[in-house]
């Protein structure tokens, strides 16, 4: 029995193919900026739509596991990873989700193995690598530890002669209800709206859609 235990034990170890040390110096982050339409452009807009965009985006690179994958050492599930760091060979990520077998090491790190091969490696406490091949790849996704921030106008639709205009800001993706407003304007005063420094032209508008112009975005 112990012969089989031992042997089973060398048998896993074969697994392990590489050595790397996690690093945790922080991923690599985007910066989108979003304005939103064009000036001048005429835009068509339903209910509920962004007439007006402006602000920016904080985009981060993740881990997308299409599909599970692994072996008989560690299990790594089909999800979202976030990034820890990165080195001239790996980029390393949280393993959160990932399971081992009951004799194998504890891990630490997912770890995006560079270079020609495509191969995705559980980083073990002793800086040991287990690596499979598998269907996943590297994305850029808004980041949840960034800065973000935008400014929103949203069509709220017509009553007579009245149209209704939301105003929205969101911080890291989040409304800010503190900062949301709605608003009123009468098309037979002016076709030309404002608010906080956006001002667009309406050409057409109804309960369900409006055609307008922008002359200037949000300062």
């Amino acid at each position: 029995m112990k012969y089989i235990f031992n042997l089973f034990i060398a048998v896993g170890l074969l697994f392990f193919t590489g050595c790397a040390t996690v690093k945790y110096n922080g991923i690599s982050k985007f910066v989108k900026k979003v304005d939103y339409p064009e000036i001048n452009k005429v835009t068509k807009a339903y209910i509920g739509d962004y007439l007006v965009k402006k602000g920016s985006l904080i985009e981060e690179q993740v881990l997308v596991v299409n599909k599970p994958m692994g072996g008989v050492s560690y299990k790594i599930p089909s999800k979202t990873y976030y990034g820890l760091g990165k080195d001239e060979k790996f980029i390393y990520f949280e393993p959160t989700g990932v399971t081992r077998g009951a004799i194998f090491d504890p891990f630490n790190a997912l770890a995006y193995k560079l270079g020609e091969t495509k191969e995705l490696c559980v980083v073990t406490v002793f800086s040991a690598t287990v690596c499979y091949k598998g269907d996943f790849s590297l994305e850029n996704k808004l980041s949840q530890k960034g800065d973000s921030f935008q400014q929103t106008l949203i069509y709220s639709g017509r009553v007579g002669d009245r149209i209704n205009i939301s105003y929205r800001e969101f911080s890291n993706n989040l409304a800010r209800p503190a900062f949301n407003n709605d608003v009123e304007y009468d098309l037979k005063s002016s076709k030309v709206i404002g608010y906080k420094g956006a001002l667009l032209e309406v050409i057409e508008a109804d309960n369900m859609s409006i055609t307008y112009k922008l002359i200037r975005n949000f300062n």
